[in-house]
Parts: structure tokens; sequence; C-alpha cells
């Protein structure tokens, strides 16, 4: 079975490559896309973040489109408890070899931007039977099918991800674990762009995606949606208007298909050109809280600021079928620093590490710290932050997750802090998370089965200090709880310290040696220490 997912992916990256590569061949001018890696999307851990895909000759033209940077990496774990789904009194210890080959490919032309990371992790135990492999797979292509007008956007991702919020949370890829499993999402979105009549802007799109996982308690969750847009100015200067219409159908394996159709209308006023005024109107049907179809009026109103190129904020609230839903968001940039913080509460039909709102990932952070700088400045300055500082997995979430089997309404809070200095640095990310289940008739295989009401809560905090141009040390400290509201019995709260110095051990080489402890509390209960060391090629 192992052999046979193994051969399917390698059809599927070989596929995404040949496509990404042969699609745009042709170096020349390359369109400002916003960087060679998106917001929200970054490499694997492990991984060297190279240069960027394009690069400037004398005269000032773009000579280079693609970038293809295959890798190997051997990392060796010795730790006192390598299978964390055993009870307390009989953990046993273990050394695990890790042999990680991947590759990067990213590149942008005047019509494609694409970019693919993979890792494939071969472990093997010293003591026990669990040798295996996990595929780690981030990608995205963006294809401009019909200039200035039909587009087709794709995406796959490929992660370990945690089943169950009250389960053992893994403090390592190479732990056993069996609240972890492989998880697999692939999105392909085919859109329309344009204009009526010089008036009036257009937007039409189809968004298709699968999600399954190794683990058959989880849900095969099945995506298909319509959404369209209109809008326009009027005579009035400082008044602008919007319509929208969306419908979307949800098939889960272990539950039941949802269905809901949106309509809104908006209007935004410019108070001054800094300040905005937002209201909306419109109507909405779904079957979330009832097994048959319901209909009710929607309306909200907000505003949007934006003082200073470095300060955003911007709060939209609207009465919706299951009370108020809203979303706030404040960021602001100083020179050598950052904060943002993020509020919403809506419905959501997939996983979060799936559906992120807010923040997502600590890459999309770190790129907001630097989102004044020009291209392709800002894609090495944010390459040079994770180079230096390699304890900081790109793709670690803002928020928490796990695999929830149904909809749900969620309020996710989030706060992150950045802090730059000549030689030291210092990132906190705070989450807390409200999820309640929506469904009148539900699956039965999730965390909701046992609780009606999930709250996620913690934080990470990472030092960083440069103790010389070749040597980098990282501190790094988390904790995250889950509890099950109304079960006294349903809670987890897990902490982990690490402690890492990475070196440059040649031009192509690096190494890192680290020193972990991981303790969980409560439904779950383990302690766990480990001592790790890494070596990574860069070809």
């Amino acid at each position: 079975m192992v052999s046979t997912k193994i051969n399917q992916l390698t059809v599927l990256v070989l596929g995404v490559v040949t496509t990404s590569v042969f699609a745009q061949t042709t170096p020349g001018t390359i369109t400002n896309l916003g960087g060679g890696i998106p917001a929200g999307s970054a490499p694997q851990t492990n991984q060297t973040i190279g240069a960027p895909a394009s690069e400037t000759n004398e005269t000032g033209t773009l000579t280079r489109a693609w970038s293809i940077k295959p890798r190997i990496g051997l990392t060796e774990t010795l730790t006192d408890n390598a299978a964390l789904n055993r009870a307390q009194g009989n953990k046993e210890g273990d050394l695990i070899t890790q042999l990680t080959p991947g590759i990067r490919i990213e590149g942008q032309s005047a019509r494609l931007k694409a970019y693919l990371d993979y890792a494939l992790n071969a472990q093997m135990y010293a003591k026990s039977d669990h040798s295996r492999t996990q595929n780690n797979l981030n990608s995205f292509a963006t294809l401009e099918a019909v200039d200035n007008w039909v587009f087709i956007d794709a995406n796959a991702r490929i992660a370990q991800q945690s089943i169950s919020a009250f389960g053992a949370q893994s403090p390592g890829t190479t732990t056993v674990n069996a609240n972890s499993t492989e998880t697999r999402t692939f999105g392909l979105t085919p859109s329309l762009r344009g204009q009526l009549g010089g008036m009036v802007d257009y937007s039409l799109r189809y968004n298709r995606s699968t999600t399954r996982s190794d683990a058959s308690r989880v849900a095969n969750i099945d995506v298909s949606e319509w959404a369209g847009q209109v809008k326009g100015s009027t005579p009035f200067s400082n008044l602008q208007w919007s319509g929208d219409a969306s419908t979307q159908s949800v098939d889960y394996s272990t539950g039941r298909q949802t269905d809901a159709s949106r309509l809104n209308a908006r209007l935004t006023y410019a108070i001054t050109p800094q300040f905005r005024i937002v209201g909306s109107g419109g109507w909405e049907q779904n079957n979330y809280a009832s097994i048959d179809q319901q209909d009710r009026t929607t309306h909200g109103y907000g505003f949007d600021w934006n003082p200073t190129e470095r300060t955003q904020l911007s709060a939209f609230k609207e009465r919706r079928f299951f009370g108020d839903g809203h979303n706030i968001n404040i960021s602001h940039r100083f020179p050598q620093s950052s904060i943002q913080f993020s509020d919403t509460r809506d419905v959501s039909v997939l996983p979060n590490q799936f559906a992120s709102q807010g923040y997502g990932s600590l890459y999309s952070v770190i790129a907001a710290q630097y989102a004044g700088l020009p291209e392709p400045a800002r894609t090495a300055a944010i390459q040079s932050f994770f180079l230096t500082r390699p304890t900081l997995d790109p793709n670690a979430q803002v928020t928490s997750s796990f695999l929830a089997s149904r909809a749900t309404i969620q309020r996710r809070q989030q706060l992150a802090l950045v802090l730059l200095g000549a030689r030291n640095s210092i990132t906190l990310l705070l989450n807390r998370n409200l999820s309640q289940s929506t469904l009148a008739a539900a699956a039965t295989t999730d965390d909701f089965s046992r609780a009606s009401e999930i709250r996620q809560e913690g934080f990470i905090i990472n030092y960083s200090h440069q103790v010389s141009s070749l040597s980098t040390l990282n501190a790094l400290l988390s904790r995250q709880e889950s509890t099950g509201i109304g079960s006294n019995s349903l809670r987890t709260k897990t902490n982990q310290y690490q402690l890492n110095l990475a070196t440059k051990l040649g031009a192509k080489t690096t190494g890192s040696v680290s020193i972990r402890h991981t303790q969980s509390d409560g439904t779950i209960s383990f302690k766990e220490n480990a001592l790790i060391g890494t070596v990574t090629y860069t070809y």
C-alpha cells in the first residue's frame, strides 16, 4: 500500500513539474505577481530556502524565470518516547533515522506563476517495526489562459495532521502517533474576469476541491462552488457598489451533504481617501441547522481605515442565520517590527488547515513584515529570515487545527508580533478558537460527537540570536490547550521546549543540533525528550 501511494504521488509530482516548466519556458519580462512564494504558502520544514526565481542582468532585464533546487537531508533523532499512544509507564526509546530527498521549483512568466515544494520522509526505527514514509507537498499554479480574461488556479497540499484536538499532539514528524494522519487536499479553480462597457467589473469562478485522509474515521470532503461578482461606480465619485452571488455544495463521506446559497449587495462610501464606510444587505439559504433548506435575510455594516501605508484597520459585522458574524483585521508595521491581529466569526466547511482565515501560516506573518519592499527584495528578505532560523516551520499554522467532519461555526482570534534586530529577533504567535457544530444531523466520528463546543488556545514564541555570520541559536516555547465545553473529561494541554544551534557547514550544506522536551497533560498524558541532529545539502 505504501508503495502504491508513493508511485501515485511520484506521477502527480512529475505531472505538476512538467506542466509548470513546459507551460512557460521562454525567458522574458516577469509580471510582478507578488513574489516567488505566495503569502500563506511556504516550503516544508527542513528545506533550504534559496534565491528568488528571477535574476537581472546589466541592462535591467529579467533573464531567468525558473528556479529548480533539489536537496537531500539526513536527520537522526534519539528519543525516550517514540510511540505516544503507549501509556506513560510503558514508553520506549528509539533511534530514528530519517532520509529526506526533496525538490523546490518556482517561477513566473508573463502568464504563469507556479510554486512546488515536495519532500519524501523515509523513516527507519532501530528498535521497532514502525519504519514508514511520509509525504509533504505544498504547491500552487496560476495560469492566465486567455489574455486578461480567463485564469486557472490549481493547488495541492499533503501534510501530517492531528485527527482529534484531545489526542496526543506530535512534537515532531518522526513520532509514532495514532492521533496523526497524512491528509491530502487538491483544488482547481477556473475563473473569468473582465469589464462590461468599461463601466462594470465582473468575475465568475468555479472551485472544485477534494480532501482525503489515511484515517478511516476522518471524512473525505468534496467541495463544489460557483461564485460571481459585479461591481462599479456611481454618478457620485465617492460611492461604489458591488453584488455577489454564490452557491456551494459540500459532501462529507461520514456525514451528510450540505448546500448553501447567498446573494449580497454592498455599498461603499469614501468619507476621505483613507476612510470608507460599508453597508450590505442580502439573502441566504442553507441546510446547516436543519435537514431541510431554510432561508433568511442578512444585513451588515463596517469600515476600512488606512491612515498610512503601514497601518490598516477594517471591521465588518453581519447578521447571519447563526447570529452575528464579524471580520476584524488590524495591522501595523514599524521599521523593524510588526503587529497583526484578526478576529473572525463565520461558517467553516473545511478543517482549519485547509480553510485558513486571518494570517494562516507563519510564512504569511513574516511576509507582512516585508510588505513595503519591492520585488525581488521582498522575497529575498523573507527567505533570509527562515534561512537563519531553522527551527521555524514556515508552514506552521498560527491557529491550531484538527480534522472536523462537518460544517462548524468558528470564532478565530489570532495575534502575531515580530521584533527584528541586528542579531536578535522574537516571533510571538497567539491564537484562540471556539468551534461549534452547526448541523442538525451530522457525522459521529469527530470531536463534536463528544462535545458541542471546542475551545483551543495557545502560543508559540521563538527567540533567535545570530551567534556569528555562520551560526544561529534559537529557543522555542509553545503551548496548546484544547477543552470540550460542557465536558470536564475532554481537555489536553501540551507544552514544548526546544533549543537549536544551526551552522553553515559548506557552500551548500547546513547542519543543526536540537534538544527537545514535550509534556502533555489531560485526556492524553505523556512526556518526551529528544536529541536531534540534521544535515541538509542543497544542489
